[in-house]
């Protein structure tokens, strides 16, 4: 029965750390909005969102392979 309650508690403090992380994802997303209204403002609909979300892509995937190098852990040489 211990083990289940400390699982339980477990699984409750993941699902508010996710729970935390999903609205702090959502202020970041309108923070990044308004950012790149300038850039898909002036463009015609979907085209301007689609070079946004390009615009975002390439910077989400060149901060993770920054992140990674710095926060990863280091690989053993074998």
């Amino acid at each position: 029965m211990k083990d289940l309650v400390k699982e339980i508690r477990k699984q409750t403090l993941t699902l508010i750390v996710a729970a935390l992380g999903f609205v702090a994802a959502l202020v970041w997303k309108d923070a990044i909005t308004q950012w790149l209204l300038p850039l898909y403002e002036s463009a015609d609909g979907a085209m301007g969102l689609t070079i946004a979300a390009i615009v975002v892509t390439a910077i989400v995937v060149i901060v993770t392979i920054v992140l990674t190098k710095l926060l990863g852990e280091k690989e053993e040489k074998k």
